[in-house]
């Protein structure tokens, strides 16, 4: 991934395993993708949450991902 699109636009999308599913229902927007990193690690450690982010571009970052970002 280019160091540039860390500065574009991002959102996240949290699923759960349990009966929410989705929450919330629609994605949060952030001005960045460092500022989407920073909110999905949040939720990481909150069990049965999985944070999904996509990009500006349109593509789709998952846990694992978000987590490498993270160390």
């Amino acid at each position: 991934m280019e160091t540039e699109a860390f500065s574009r636009p991002a959102s996240l999308k949290i699923w759960h395993a349990g009966p929410e599913q989705f929450f919330p229902a629609e994605p949060e927007q952030f001005a960045s993708l460092r500022e989407a990193i920073a909110a999905a690690a949040d939720t990481l450690a909150v069990p049965g949450s999985q944070p999904w982010i996509v990009t500006d571009e349109g593509e789709l970052l998952p846990p694992n991902w978000i987590r490498s970002q993270l160390h």
